[in-house]
């Protein structure tokens, strides 16, 4: 393994070129080097500076991207690959804060909570149709008895992409897009959104209320009822 100048010494531009380069020798199994890209995660998180995750980003893009495709509930939400990727990326960024960081001795750790943050995502985006107690989605589409016809499953994705469409249409104000993005999209727990925005809203409650208050009204909403096939 190399024994080079301290990952902490490199500009940020040198940084994030020995991380990709040990990226690299890492997909193709040659002894490679994890502190260069653990510096990367270092200096975004506990130095809070938010360019490193532009630098990040490319490096760990296709890997990412690897996990959501093999998830088993990712073909039932509809959407394309890169909407969980920045979303696995938004999620981690948010709740992975510099004291919480302190837990973390090496990049197989982070990774790890990386490919929990791209789960967390797309279980909770899946949650609230589940929620609403109309059609659910499946949760693995490779159980099905009967497999979709192509066509079948181009509608299938439209259907769900414009579920989605709709329910940000009755969203009524800034508050319930911060509530259903954050619990739904970056699948924050209500006292992590509370955390990441104070000003926002009162207390905790607040969140809990909110929610419960969209879900009650797309409860009843004949628009969604029709759109998920719940209305006769």
């Amino acid at each position: 393994m190399s024994q080079e100048a301290n990952p902490r010494d490199l500009s940020l531009t040198d940084l994030a070129h020995r991380c990709e380069q040990e990226t690299d020798r890492f997909f193709k199994r040659w002894e490679h080097d994890t502190r260069y890209c653990f510096e990367l995660f270092r200096r975004a998180i506990q130095e809070s500076d938010s360019s490193v995750w532009d630098q990040i980003y490319p490096c760990y893009n296709a890997l990412v991207a690897s996990w959501v495709k093999k998830h088993p509930g990712f073909e039932a939400t509809g959407e394309k690959v890169e909407y969980f990727v920045n979303g696995a990326f938004g999620k981690l960024s948010i709740t992975l804060t510099r004291e919480r960081f302190q837990g973390f001795s090496d990049l197989g750790s982070v990774l790890s909570y990386l490919r929990m943050c791209v789960h967390s995502v797309i279980v909770d985006h899946n949650r609230l149709a589940e929620q609403l107690s109309l059609e659910p989605l499946e949760d693995n589409p490779n159980e099905r008895s009967d497999a979709p016809s192509p066509e079948e499953a181009v509608m299938e994705r439209t259907a769900q992409q414009t579920f989605w469409e709709k329910i940000s249409e009755r969203l009524h104000d800034e508050k319930e897009r911060l509530v259903v993005k954050g619990l739904f999209v970056f699948a924050l727990k209500p006292r992590e959104l509370y955390e990441q925005g104070p000003t926002s809203f009162a207390d905790v409650d607040e969140i809990y209320r909110i929610k419960q208050n969209v879900l009650s009204r797309l409860r009843r909403d004949p628009g969604i009822l029709k759109l998920l096939g719940g209305d006769d």
